[in-house]
Order: C-alpha cells, then sequence, then structure tokens
C-alpha cells in the first residue's frame, strides 16, 4: 500500500521553496521515489518532508524528498517549516530531527521564527558530488547559456545536506533565475553537478 495514499499533508512556504510535510509517525510507511514524483505532480512541491518515528532521542525522524522522487540529505528552509508546527505541537522551542545527513537542530527565536543548524558546509569536489575533480569550488568551470555568450559562469558549489550551486551576480534577473534553475535542477540530477 503506499504510505501517501490518503494521506493528510501540509503545505508551506519556506523562503521561496514550496514545502509539503506528511506526518507518517502513527503509520511509518517507506515512500517510494515513484509516489513522490506523483504527489508532486497533484500538489507541486519542491521538497516532501516525511516525519517518521525518532530513531534515538529526536523529536522525529525526517526523510527529504524533491519533487522528482530523488531524496535530500537536508533542506533549512523545509527544516524551518517541520520546526514551526511540531513546536505549535509540542510546545516546546529547540528541537532535534534525524536526517540521513545527520541530527539537525532547530531553535524559535524571539519573533517566533525558526534557526536551523546545518552542520557545518561541505566543499570538497567528491562531498559535494561533482562528476569530475575540480581543486577550487569557489568557481567551478559550468557556463549557462549560450556558448561564447554565456548568460552566467563559474558559480561555486556547496553540500549543505543537499548540493547548491551558487551564480555570483551584480543585477539578478527573475527570467534569469527561473531559467536557470529548472536547468541547473536537471543538470546536477543527471550528471552530479558535472
Amino acid at each position: 500500500m503506499s504510505a501517501l495514499a490518503n494521506c493528510d499533508f501540509v503545505k508551506m512556504n519556506g523562503l521561496g521553496n514550496e514545502i509539503v510535510i506528511v506526518d507518517l509517525r502513527r503509520a511509518p510507511n517507506p515512500i517510494e521515489a515513484g509516489e513522490a514524483r506523483v504527489a508532486a505532480r497533484q500538489e507541486p512541491f519542491d521538497q516532501l518532508m516525511a516525519l517518521y518515528p525518532s530513531r534515538g532521542g529526536a523529536d522525529a525522524s525526517i526523510r527529504i524528498y524533491n519533487s522528482d522522487g530523488s531524496e535530500a540529505g537536508a533542506c533549512g528552509n523545509g527544516m524551518r517549516c517541520v520546526a514551526s508546527l511540531v513546536s505549535a505541537e509540542t510546545g516546546k522551542s529547540r528541537l532535534n530531527f534525524d536526517t540521513t545527513s545527520g541530527l539537525v537542530s532547530c531553535w524559535r527565536a524571539d519573533e517566533g521564527l525558526f534557526t536551523v543548524d546545518m552542520g557545518a558546509p561541505r566543499f570538497r569536489w567528491n562531498e559535494i558530488p561533482l562528476a569530475k575533480e575540480m581543486p577550487d569550488t569557489r568557481a567551478i568551470d559550468f557556463q549557462f547559456g549560450p556558448r561564447g555568450a554565456p548568460l552566467l559562469s563559474s558559480p561555486s558549489v556547496v553540500n549543505m545536506g543537499n548540493p547548491h550551486v551558487i551564480f555570483w551576480v551584480d543585477r539578478p534577473a527573475d527570467r534569469t533565475r527561473s531559467a536557470v534553475s529548472g536547468a541547473r535542477q536537471h543538470h546536477a540530477r543527471r550528471d552530479a553537478l558535472a
């Protein structure tokens, strides 16, 4: 039986990321990649955060799925959304969650917003991971746009539980950001950020 069949969910927004949260703590069935893809077609999301019973002393264990069904190790914006829900449920202002990237701590600030400790960033090419060795991940050899006249080039890359590509620009344009976002995600998952 599908873990997501007839499952209640909450949809939240974390700094522009559409986050769907499903609470599977009482019925901890695994989610298959295909189920996450189908769910994303029915209710579009950037990440699906599935809450499971804790494997230790944490407040919950979380599995994080991207809309293509792949799993992410962490998602800071999603963790803030989950922390807000679990805090409202338990009354706790400090929470810990098990993720595939390790223990993630969250705490509520005075203004009611949540801070997330994502741990130490990983900068080595094989920790991101990149498809080939690059000694300096502060500016990798990658371009977006037409050959010879790229729109963007030489991004920095880092892994904070999931790979991030950072293009440094003077004036971001919404149309460029939208175009790059879809292309980058496809490229990153297909070629491990080649």
